[in-house]
């Protein structure tokens, strides 16, 4: 996406819902473009025009935001391939202790339970 508002309304779509899958591709021509495609569960919350998207600025947040953007420029990935905003406030009010209890957290599961999970754990002081 070569427009950083484009990018920025995507990563505030995805922070309001539970991705199951996303992918892109860019589509050739004249004038390339770049299309997304979202599945996720549930409906999309409608802000209002003038409403910002509130996410929550905790201590235990910012440190899992910081830990993802950090993950996704090692992996040469978009965060929230990692871990939405939504995934990571999940992950805050469940407060998991082990691999199998992080791996419940909705749209987190195993995969990433076993790739991330201990990294995490140790963020949140688990391990």
């Amino acid at each position: 996406m070569d427009n950083p508002r484009d990018l920025e309304r995507l990563n505030r779509f995805l922070a309001q819902v539970m991705p199951i899958q996303v992918s892109s591709s860019l589509v050739p021509g004249d004038r390339p473009f770049w299309s997304v495609l979202v599945f996720y569960e549930g409906a999309a919350p409608q802000p209002k025009p003038t409403e910002a998207v509130r996410i929550p600025s905790d201590p235990g947040f910012e440190a899992l935001r910081a830990w993802r953007s950090h993950k996704a420029k090692e992996e040469g990935v978009p965060p929230y391939v990692i871990a939405t905003n939504a995934e990571l406030k999940a992950i805050l009010e469940r407060q998991p202790k082990t691999l199998e209890e992080l791996a419940q957290v909705k749209g987190f599961a195993k995969t990433k339970a076993a790739k991330y999970g201990r990294e995490i754990l140790r963020l949140l002081g688990r391990e």
